[in-house]
């Protein structure tokens, strides 16, 4: 039991903490009102109503600060849910023991952040183009084709498959009966002959060592002829179809009409180069020739002159193998191995449309696109010089 003295004191006890608890309700309606006032919906009472209790100092229940519970949350000294694993307020938990509260802050000021060194950018590297293999993706014997023997009258080799004679020198003295302004036609009976997969010129395979893509097969090397040509005043007519596509029987039959068509609407063309790359394998192996020209490495060409032997009607062959002897006699003079032996075929090959009319191998299957390319430069430098007279013999 509580003696009288005792029971008077905790009266006057309970009487003063009634009188502070009315000083700060009063005190946190007046701060209210003021800050509705000043900056209305800002100032919040429950914010308010703390920093007032914390100002008047409210006494706690005994020395240790067991009790007011509220107050030692305000103070950051306590967590505000007391269950491990909760979001905590106040001072945060580590390892199960309480840390020091943090440094004192208005509830209603936010803090600024701390400032930290900026994080360095990712190194994200460049994109660099893919290093050109050494070696085409198929290996390819390199070889020169050579004539045998001692050549013919200005340096020419001729491959005869027929039982005719020609008489080189007669063919070579002869002048091209063409006008004054030839014009030239590029025809692709196997447009999509292609050329062996090296650095960027990987191409989709539509047969082996075909493709229908013609930024990869021989109509590439024909663009590159008719730059050339055009380069040196001549004019060109570049028929791009592929004549071997869907079906690579009767090429020659579409190829023909193609020709006959352009003849017909330009009579100006006097000249016509059936462009193809040659195929040269063997044992299981794969051939490349290779002209000595310089110090970038360059195909072969080989010309192909047709003839009547095998009995289709083609009774002026001898128009084109004079063509084919000057332009032969030319490469001879100018790059002595870029040129393989002439060939005399049995065949026609659609050239008695024409006076001016051969078939142009330009590299083989084993050579690169680029190694092709560089052969037609080359050879349509000859080709324009027996054209405007500057040939020779």
């Amino acid at each position: 039991m509580l003696r009288m003295g005792q029971r008077g004191k905790g009266q006057r006890a309970g009487f003063g903490l009634v009188k502070r608890l009315a000083a700060v309700v009063g005190v946190c309606l007046a701060i209210r009102l003021v800050g509705d006032a000043v900056s209305p919906g800002e100032l919040r009472l429950p914010a308010a109503l703390g920093w007032a209790v914390m100002a008047l100092e409210l006494p706690s229940a005994g020395p240790e600060r067991g009790g007011n519970p509220s107050e030692r949350i305000l103070s950051g000294e306590l967590p505000g849910k007391g269950a491990a694993g909760e979001t905590k307020t106040g001072s945060q938990l580590s390892d199960g023991q309480m840390t020091a509260p943090p440094a004192e802050t208005r509830a209603s000021e936010p803090t600024e952040p701390a400032e930290t060194a900026a994080a360095p950018e990712p190194s994200v590297p460049l994109p660099t183009a893919p290093a050109e293999p050494e070696v085409p993706l198929k290996d390819a014997i390199p070889t020169t084709i050579k004539g045998s023997g001692e050549a013919l009258a200005g340096g020419v080799y001729i491959k005869n498959q027929t039982e005719y004679t020609v008489d080189v020198e007669a063919l070579l003295a002869k002048p091209l009966d063409y006008g004054a302004s030839p014009a030239v036609l590029i025809v692709h009976t196997h447009a999509s002959e292609a050329y062996n997969p090296a650095g960027e010129d990987i191409y989709e395979e539509s047969d082996p060592s075909r493709t229908e893509d013609m930024r990869f097969n021989v109509v590439r090397v024909g663009d590159e002829l008719q730059k050339v040509l055009e380069a040196r005043g001549i004019t060109v007519y570049h028929d791009r179809q592929l004549h071997d596509y869907p079906s690579y029987n009767g090429a020659y039959n579409r190829s023909m009409d193609t020709v006959l068509s352009y003849l017909e609407a330009h009579s100006d063309i006097k000249v016509v180069i059936d462009l193809h790359r040659d195929a040269l394998e063997g044992d299981g192996k794969l051939y490349k020739t290779v002209a000595q020209v310089g110090d970038f490495p360059c195909a072969q060409v080989m010309l192909i002159c047709g003839t009547d032997f095998s009995g289709l009607a083609h009774p002026d062959w001898r128009e084109n193998m004079s063509l084919a002897v000057k332009l032969q006699s030319r490469m001879a003079q100018t790059y002595p191995t870029l040129a393989r032996p002439l060939k005399l075929s049995p065949y026609r090959y659609n050239q008695h449309v024409s006076p001016g009319a051969l078939i142009a191998e330009i590299g083989t299957n084993g050579n690169t696109l680029k190694e092709a390319i560089a052969a037609a430069q080359l050879f349509g430098r000859c080709l324009a010089d027996v054209l405007t007279g500057n040939g020779g013999t």
